[in-house]
């Protein structure tokens, strides 16, 4: 399921949630009980259904053979 990162437009707290896609959007901050919260756009984020983890992209590979300005080592 995806992680939702939220803000309170009342007091500035912020917040994430974890919530299906289609499920309505948070609207009361837990922080202050206003009607304030919103969701952000960020990049989120995602939890793994049977790790418990968030994932992450593999690391990009190193290039070591000096041509990357040229495309030479095959990342560009």
């Amino acid at each position: 399921m995806p992680v939702y990162d939220y803000k309170c437009d009342g007091c500035g707290h912020r917040f994430e949630e974890i919530h299906a896609m289609d499920a309505t959007p948070i609207s009361v901050c837990p922080a202050c009980g206003a009607s304030k919260a919103r969701k952000l756009l960020t990049t989120g984020g995602l939890i793994g259904a049977h790790s418990g983890k968030s994932s992450s992209p593999p690391p990009m590979p190193s290039c070591s053979g000096g041509g990357c300005g040229g495309g030479m080592c095959g990342l560009g």
